[in-house]
């Protein structure tokens, strides 16, 4: 088995709208069809040092590696995680509102 984790800060008055975002995006519908995908979980946490920042987790579990690369190549992770660019000449990766930073980790799963 394989688990990537999307550890995302997000400002607290935009929590809302996120979690709805990846609940609404990520249900159990869209992703059944994807091959090798197991399921996916969102967890949230209120920071204790700063109220101001939610932290969200999107753990999802793959059969394989391999089968979860291959989802990240594919036209529907991008639909699903397209982003609105206003000017599309622009080097530099269009913010999420409301999204202070992430962070992706990938695990083997060994028992």
């Amino acid at each position: 088995m394989y688990i990537v984790t999307n550890t995302i800060q997000v400002e607290t008055e935009h929590s809302q709208k996120i979690i709805q975002q990846f609940t609404a995006g990520h249900t159990k519908e869209s992703m059944e069809a994807v091959e090798g995908f197991l399921n996916f979980q969102l967890m949230y946490r209120s920071l204790p040092d700063n109220p101001e920042v939610t932290e969200l987790v999107v753990l999802s579990r793959w059969v394989s590696k391999e089968h979860q690369k291959n989802w990240v190549n594919s036209q529907s992770f991008k639909q699903m995680h397209q982003r609105n660019t206003e000017n599309k000449q622009s080097t530099e990766k269009p913010k999420r509102s409301g999204i202070i930073s992430s962070t992706i980790a990938e695990y083997e799963v060994l028992t």
